[in-house]
């Protein structure tokens, strides 16, 4: 069996429910701070509610809590245990695996709302409502407390759930009625920050229509509702618990949404496809878990718990953008102030559940099939597209590419080839991307062979990445045939994304920075090992060693080694003189000779670590024809590497002439 998700309005949790908070959970803990946030976060929302309604704007129907986690109590035993001798036959009781403190603090705010209004248990069950009870397995009494509390001061200090329970009850009086400590932050400032009666009772009302209204009917102040997330009954209950409040587990968007598509009671009969769909959810799950096919789509740092989600928010994306006219003059503009907004939404809890909850909600049977169907239909759409992007190698590389700048790229791809012209190519769809890539690296200048980048540069992590990623592209494109073999060619983004990558000077340029002794004759001894030079010099150095004049001894040795040593800052920081390395072969070499770096990286090859092509060719020389000296890196190599960069990534940069 499948978990199954819900959205309900508190007033349906008003039914006289029994929840049952079992031993393995801790008692009621909320304090004054967190308690004051949810009053906070509800009279805003009612606030801002009631002025668009009365401006005639009808957004904002609900507000919704996080996640209550429940299954339904049918042991008889158990309900033995907990159930009052008065409970109906027909009751129905829950144990609650998480979100009791939200509850328990719901139905306090409600008991000090129904007590300060002067409203009996009779005038709530004329209007259908009665007040759920809940029972702390760990306190007995606990049922009963609640149910008097406000009336029991003489009892909220024999233990600390109840001591905890009388201090949010007191917290709410003193915050609505904003006295004491919140007389200058309490409700009624806030009421009148959005030009409301800061009457208490007008106050109190408000929250009561918030906490009354109904899921599916129109309220000023709209309604709050909780995510109802139901266990399956051959859950255990205990095991699940721990996984969410031990962070295994997190119920994000995906795990929601999974319980909508999945459930049986959408699917009724149809239990094939609800395994189809499980199989399909499963497979789509582990594709992106793959850290090869997540990172040519996300930048680094970039990571979900449930990386399905990725899916559901560019699906949320492209039917944002779907209101657009292809033939807008200024489309892209609105492309990307739609996709600001999108970002702006998904970053609010369970968001994008929300989103698919309302695509389901009110539909049965064979509506709510299709609607299932037709949904489930894009998403499997949007997953084969990315796919068919994978198993592309150049598609993939630019994609790759694109996924490391700023700016909602991979959902304007996603767009843009969603609304080419059935005659359109993949290769048009290439050059696009081309382009794409283009406006990223329009503001680099080339002129007279110089590239205008310094180290400490943010774009130039960027474009060495992209000399790389080009170097690999051009290879794969000039294969006669797209075949397994072309598959080398994929640049590794999680390679770039687990090993550190960073900007390396190629060359140090300098004589101070080795400062410990111990450092110092590291130095020399690796540079004696891997330097040409004669036995007299080899000895005169050796001379220098044996008298600690180890300074004198690495200058002769950049003496001979002919490095450019009073090179200054402006050459140093050039680009020419930069390259990406990952972070262990940058801790293994530093102020090494270039000779000494070049022998490092060879042997790091050699052990299996990836070096990034163009690096490789920077110590190996390869752009360098003529073929001057492997152990030294002097200006004259630094200009054949930046004209190098220049001549590949010509169609890229703005080249002035």
């Amino acid at each position: 069996m499948v978990n199954s998700i819900d959205r309900k309005a508190v007033t349906e949790l008003m039914k006289g429910y029994y929840f049952y908070i079992p031993s393995y959970q801790r008692g009621y803990r909320w304090t004054s701070i967190q308690v004051v946030q949810l009053l906070s976060d509800l009279l805003c929302y009612a606030s801002s509610t009631f002025n668009k309604r009365i401006q005639g704007i009808n957004e904002g129907e609900y507000y919704c809590l996080q996640p209550v986690v429940a299954r339904k109590i049918t042991d008889k035993e158990v309900l033995r245990k907990f159930l009052p001798k008065d409970a109906k036959k027909d009751a129905e009781a829950w144990e609650i695996i998480d979100g009791q403190q939200r509850l328990t603090t719901l139905y306090i705010l409600y008991k000090y709302l129904i007590t300060k209004c002067n409203i009996s248990a009779e005038s709530l069950k004329e209007d259908e409502i009665e007040l759920y009870h809940l029972t702390y397995a760990t306190r007995k009494g606990s049922s009963a407390f609640l149910a008097n509390i406000g009336n029991n001061d003489d009892e909220c200090n024999d233990n600390i759930d109840f001591f905890h329970m009388s201090q949010a009850y007191e917290t709410i009086d003193k915050w609505i009625r904003s006295i004491d400590e919140y007389e200058l932050a309490g409700a009624k400032s806030l009421c009148q920050r959005y030009n409301l009666s800061t009457k208490v009772s007008d106050i109190l009302n408000i929250f009561r229509s918030l906490l009354n209204a109904e899921k599916d009917k129109y309220s000023m102040y709209g309604s709050v509702q909780v995510l109802w997330y139901e266990l399956a009954d051959d859950k255990d209950a205990i095991k699940e618990f721990r996984e969410i409040n031990t962070g295994k587990i997190y119920l994000t968007d995906a795990e929601l949404i999974k319980a909508l598509f999945l459930r049986t009671q959408n699917l009724e009969s149809q239990e094939h496809i609800q395994m189809q769909r499980a199989l399909e959810w499963e497979n789509i799950e582990n594709t992106l878990q793959n850290d090869a096919f997540w990172c040519f789509l996300n930048a680094k740092g970039i990571d979900m718990p449930n990386r399905i989600d990725f899916i559901f928010n560019l699906r949320y994306k492209m039917e944002t953008l779907s209101v657009l006219n292809q033939d807008d003059d200024n489309l892209d503009g609105k492309v990307d102030t739609l996709l600001r907004d999108c970002e702006t939404k998904l970053a609010t809890n369970n968001f994008v559940f929300n989103y698919f909850y309302d695509k389901f909600d009110g539909k049965s049977n064979v509506e709510l099939i299709q609607a299932l169907t037709t949904e489930w239909d894009e998403i499997l759409n949007i997953f084969h597209t990315i796919e068919d992007w994978y198993e592309d190698v150049v598609t993939y590389n630019l994609i790759g590419m694109l996924s490391q700048y700023q700016g909602n790229l991979l959902p304007k791809c996603y767009y843009h080839f969603n609304h080419m012209d059935e005659n359109e190519s993949r290769g048009e769809f290439k050059n696009w991307l081309k382009q794409k890539i283009c406006d990223q690296t329009q503001n680099i200048t080339v002129e007279q062979g110089h590239i205008d980048l310094n180290f400490g540069d943010s774009r130039i992590f960027n474009l060495l990445l992209l000399l790389n990623v080009h170097y690999l592209n051009k290879q794969a494109e000039g294969l006669e045939s797209q075949s397994e073999l072309s598959s080398i060619y994929k640049f590794p983004f999680d390679v770039l994304t687990k090993q550190g990558w960073d900007i390396e000077h190629i060359d140090s340029f300098t004589t101070n920075g080795l400062k410990e002794i111990s450092s110092k004759k590291e130095w020399i001894s690796i540079a004696l090992e891997d330097l040409s030079m004669n036995e007299e010099e080899r000895s005169f150095i050796n001379e220098l060693y044996e008298e600690g004049e180890l300074d004198k001894a690495i200058e002769k040795i950049r003496e001979i080694a002919k490095e450019w040593t009073d090179a200054p800052e402006e050459v140093k920081n050039n680009i020419g003189n930069l390259t990406l390395l990952d972070s262990g072969t940058n801790r293994s070499y530093g102020n090494s000779l270039f000779v000494v770096k070049r022998r490092k990286i060879i042997e790091r090859m050699k052990a299996g670590i990836y070096v990034p092509v163009t690096t490789t060719y920077v110590f190996m020389k390869l752009f360098d024809e003529n073929g001057t000296n492997r152990s030294r890196w002097a200006e004259e190599d630094m200009n054949k590497y930046q004209a190098y960069i220049c001549d590949e990534l010509k169609d890229y940069l703005n080249i002035k002439k």
